[in-house]
């Protein structure tokens, strides 16, 4: 496990910049699921259990789960937790960038050790809630849209790559 990358303590904040309350609890294995609460059940739990509860639920997702194995109760998911335990695991990119090509339309939360410096490309996969340990998560989000006008790749971001805006320009 890396060190944490601020002493501060953690914020949620969306991919628009506004912080925002955390209402969803991480349950326990063991413990007894809310019908009315905002509930998020470990993926194992998740994958045992969706398909007999009735509501919406989160999930935490771990950089090792398959989030293919959650297409099927897609409908009974209201959020989805993305862990990232260190800074140099990647993996959550891909997840959220799974989901968002699936169809999955709710939120994708990065949690865990996710700095400022990820966060554009965190954006750029589909991610759009951030648990930040940042003194201004709010200015953090502020400077990573900042940083680029233009992107070389297609993303589940709404930028255009710079080879269709070229084809447009030209026609072509």
């Amino acid at each position: 496990m890396s060190l944490l990358n601020s002493s501060h303590e953690p914020k949620l904040v969306t991919a628009d910049g506004t912080l925002i309350p955390d209402g969803w609890r991480l349950l326990a294995d063991d413990e007894t699921v809310g019908v009315d609460e905002p509930n998020v059940l470990g993926f194992d739990r998740a994958l045992a259990e969706l398909d007999g509860l009735n509501g919406k639920y989160g999930v935490r997702v771990n950089p090792a789960d398959d989030v293919r194995k959650l297409l099927p109760f897609i409908d009974k998911i209201a959020l989805i937790e993305v862990a990232f335990p260190g800074y140099r695991d990647g993996r959550g990119y891909s997840t959220a960038r799974i989901l968002r090509e699936e169809g999955f339309t709710g939120p994708i939360r990065a949690v865990g050790d996710v700095l400022r410096d990820q966060l554009l490309y965190m954006i750029r996969v589909g991610f759009d809630e951030f648990l930040v340990k940042d003194a201004d998560p709010q200015g953090a989000i502020a400077h990573a849209k900042s940083l680029f006008d233009y992107a070389y790749q297609s993303a589940a971001d709404d930028l255009k790559p710079v080879w269709q805006l070229r084809q447009e320009a030209t026609g072509a």
